[in-house]
């Protein structure tokens, strides 16, 4: 009896050094990393290098911050279409930032959340060639601040792909012009795509995702952008199926890094 309380014992102890081993080293991939803009505004990311990096790709999540919280579900980071497979596929150094805000949203507070963005991109080797991946609030943000901010980045080319919104600056009453020539030399066509069904309304909200990213969409191409938008069958807000999320999906369609 004695000498089964040791085996038991010494079966336990192996057990809890080998969860403990695990627990430490099987995230190392998704450290999140730490980030103090200039102003003293400390925040987190998670980043995923690549061997020889062609630029950067940036995640922007939606209100809540799933995405960031959660990089090992297939909704939109994992798997073999997940957003850190196309990175690696494309040779982009892919960037996932949580927003600053308590509330973790991006475009409450956008242009002091855009400050602090645009430094932590900044700060990321290759972002000069920048392709901005982003949903919802996340769109919205792009849209309305991020995109005016790329000459202090020195970004020269590179593009964006905006699911679930991503509305127009000059109907928010941001400003009126957003010429690209002014703001980007190379090549870096605007990219929306948004599910037909996304035309909920909620009470006391007038954010309807499929309408302002017709309106975003409509002024980026008057200001000279190289614009288009898909209209995706059989989707609402979100754009998953049976737990799979379609963004890298989309994004390894559109993001052109040759």
């Amino acid at each position: 009896m004695k000498k089964l309380s040791i085996i038991l014992s010494i079966l336990l102890i192996i057990v809890v050094v080998v969860y403990i081993f695990f627990w430490k080293f099987s995230d190392k991939e998704n450290k999140v990393h730490h980030f103090t803009s200039k102003d003293g505004v400390k925040g987190e990311y998670l980043i995923y290098p690549t061997e020889k990096s062609k630029g950067v790709l940036v995640w922007l999540h939606g209100d809540g911050a799933y995405e960031f919280n959660h990089p090992n579900s297939q909704e939109y980071l994992a798997g073999e279409d997940g957003i850190k497979q196309v990175a690696k596929e494309k040779n982009l150094t892919l960037v996932v930032p949580e927003t600053v805000s308590n509330d973790d949203t991006w475009w409450k507070n956008g242009e002091e959340n855009t400050d602090y963005l645009v430094e932590l991109i900044s700060s990321i080797p290759k972002h000069e060639n920048l392709w901005i991946g982003s949903f919802s609030g996340g769109s919205e943000t792009t849209t309305t601040w991020l995109l005016d901010r790329l000459p202090e980045m020195n970004v020269e080319t590179g593009g964006a792909v905006l699911f679930g919104g991503g509305g127009s600056p000059k109907k928010e009453g941001i400003t009126q012009s957003l010429k690209k020539n002014e703001h980007v030399k190379g090549s870096f066509p605007l990219t929306w795509i948004v599910g037909e069904e996304d035309k909920i309304k909620n009470i006391g909200d007038p954010y309807v995702a499929f309408y302002t990213s017709e309106d975003g969409e409509a002024f980026f191409a008057s200001q000279g952008w190289d614009t288009k938008r898909y209209v995706i069958s059989g989707f609402g807000h979100l754009l998953s199926k049976d737990g799979i999320g379609q963004y890298g999906k989309y994004l390894r369609e559109h993001i052109k890094t040759e």
